[in-house]
């Protein structure tokens, strides 16, 4: 027969059950409730850092946008190197923003262009080579010792005018190259031709880093045989009244026209 304390001991574990369920059920609700807090927080914070990205990347394109044009330029300045200091205001501010507002910026001017990598200068410099090896095995190379004339376009001569701005000189060089390349002939030479044409190696330094910036950016242009024609990289210089007039801004351009047609329709 049970004894009182026997029944104080049942009564006891009872009780003590039903205050462990109550507890149990209380933290849950609190557990619950404080999860759905926190969403709330996560999702408000989310949406005052989507309008901070925003607000951002307007008012980038707001400050600049008389030279939006050179948007898609900023964006190679970005990968070729943020930390470098730019001669044109603009490519150092957008190298400031997180790559998020970077991104921001490029999407709403309807580019799909995007800064995805970083120090992309080897690359160009391989995917030119091998486009000019490939075309005219049998011509002269103007990117020996790491392209120097090439990268001096922008380390040594960046805030200069581009020297020669006359329309005939571009327009001779592209003749060259695009009647070179329309040809396929593999004994064709070029660039030795331009280089000759030039006095490539009795001219100005800051001539020749122009002579080989372009021969570079247009050579990517020739050389390229899958056009992404569905795409929309931008066409710095072209059309939004924005002026390529200095050598960075040459440099940028010729890097450029090697990124968006001979190295991403690659990534």
């Amino acid at each position: 027969m049970m004894t009182v304390s026997d029944w104080i001991s049942i009564i006891c574990a009872g009780v003590a059950l039903i205050v462990t369920v109550i507890i149990a059920v209380l933290q849950i609700r609190q557990s619950n409730r404080m999860e759905k807090f926190e969403k709330r927080q996560d999702k408000r914070d989310e949406e005052r850092h989507q309008e901070s990205v925003k607000a951002q990347a307007v008012s980038f394109i707001s400050k600049y946008y008389k030279d939006r044009g050179l948007i898609p330029l900023c964006a190679i300045a970005a990968m070729y190197n943020d930390l470098f200091y730019y001669n044109r205001e603009m490519y150092r501010k957008f190298c400031c923003c997180t790559k998020e507002v970077q991104n921001r910026i490029l999407e709403y001017c309807d580019l799909d262009l995007r800064v995805s990598e970083s120090n992309i200068y080897e690359k160009c410099l391989a995917a030119i080579e091998s486009v000019l090896n490939e075309h005219f095995p049998d011509d002269k190379s103007v990117f020996y010792d790491g392209g120097k004339y090439f990268a001096r376009s922008l380390e040594y001569y960046a805030a200069k005018p581009i020297p020669h701005q006359e329309f005939e000189y571009q327009n001779h060089i592209t003749d060259v190259l695009a009647n070179a390349f329309n040809s396929n002939d593999k004994k064709a030479t070029p660039i030795q031709q331009l280089t000759i044409e030039y006095n490539f190696e009795s001219c100005e330094e800051i001539e020749e880093c122009q002579l080989v910036t372009v021969i570079a950016e247009f050579s990517a242009i020739y050389g390229n045989k899958n056009k992404n024609i569905d795409k929309s990289y931008g066409s710095p210089g072209g059309y939004d009244g924005e002026v390529i007039e200095t050598m960075e801004d040459l440099f940028l351009l010729a890097l450029f026209e090697i990124y968006v047609n001979l190295l991403i329709i690659k990534l």
